[in-house]
């Protein structure tokens, strides 16, 4: 049966016949916040499909299906057709975050593309073609967004972070970033090197943003870190060595 969730016990069935609501003061209730708006988000079913509304006056809400890390914005007074059997909404009102999933099991899904196969030894084609080192970089900046659906992009990990979990040193990194950026710019990807030819600014955003939206990575890529070898091992870096 299609319902709502909010990840701490409380369940609310969803029904064609009526306007579901979630708020302070709604189907799906969280008492005891004055910001948070009665109602700030309504689901309906309309036109053979599940929609949600921003029905709030200043509250944006994020959505994010289950299959996926990028998420969006829904602003208010925007509606939005459910297009995944499981959707994660994420808000804030004053200094609380709430999360809620909306199910829909009868749901008929249609993916925009296959997730990347992750095999040891291959390639994923894409603009040019991407090696498991350069899908593994790329999962481990997003691996904060793969593991809870619904976040903002700026919860990417930093450089640091990222040496640290692949065990890189820092001049490897970086010049993977730099090649995997030249790459795509020639390839057509917007954002990653500036007119002059130098690195753009925020460049690792626009990176992550096409590498999500693209759905080169997925949340079952974050196993690519669990590998031993990505076209080469991803071991951490001996002392003195550079890689």
């Amino acid at each position: 049966m299609p319902h709502l969730d909010d990840l701490v016990g409380s369940v609310v069935p969803l029904s064609r016949d009526r306007v579901t609501s979630i708020g302070r003061d709604a189907d799906l209730s969280f008492p005891g916040n004055n910001f948070l708006h009665r109602r700030l988000i309504d689901i309906y079913w309309r036109d053979d499909g599940w929609w949600i509304e921003n029905v709030g006056a200043w509250i944006p809400v994020r959505y994010c299906a289950a299959a996926e890390a990028l998420s969006s914005i829904l602003d208010v007074g925007q509606a939005m057709r459910l297009s995944s059997r499981v959707t994660h909404l994420v808000f804030r009102a004053g200094g609380t975050e709430y999360e809620v999933v909306v199910r829909i099991p009868d749901h008929r899904e249609h993916r925009r593309t296959e997730s990347v196969g992750l095999s040891p030894g291959t390639s994923t084609l894409g603009p040019g073609s991407l090696t498991l080192e350069q899908l593994a970089m790329l999962v481990a900046f997003c691996e904060p967004l793969l593991l809870a659906p619904g976040v903002g992009i700026d919860r990417i990990r930093s450089m640091r972070a990222v040496e640290d979990r692949l065990g890189w040193s820092s001049a490897k990194l970086r010049r993977k970033l730099d090649n995997l950026c030249g790459k795509l710019a020639t390839a057509g990807v917007a954002g990653l090197v500036s007119e002059t030819g130098v690195p753009a600014t925020n460049r690792r955003i626009a990176l992550l943003e096409w590498a999500l939206a693209t759905r080169i990575i997925s949340t079952d890529s974050v196993r690519l870190l669990d590998l031993s070898t990505v076209n080469g091992p991803l071991h951490p870096r001996r002392d003195g060595e550079d890689q």
